[in-house]
């Protein structure tokens, strides 16, 4: 069993970014659209190597030079 202490931070942070978009596209009408979305671009970023999240997670979690 994977557990998520086991995870690295960015790959943390991306489950943890698509969940809550995915909960609460539940909420809207048009939310399938939106998971539909998430869906491809999740694709997309899998078969390029390129997590855009994490890179994005990378520069949040910087902690500047002192």
């Amino acid at each position: 069993m994977f557990r998520v202490n086991n995870m690295p931070p960015e790959e943390r942070f991306t489950r943890t970014v698509f969940g809550v978009i995915m909960i609460g596209a539940a909420f809207f009408s048009w939310g399938k659209w939106i998971v539909l979305i998430l869906g491809i671009l999740f694709l997309i970023s899998a078969w390029q190597g390129y997590c855009a999240t994490c890179e994005m997670y990378k520069k949040m979690a910087q902690r500047p030079k002192t």
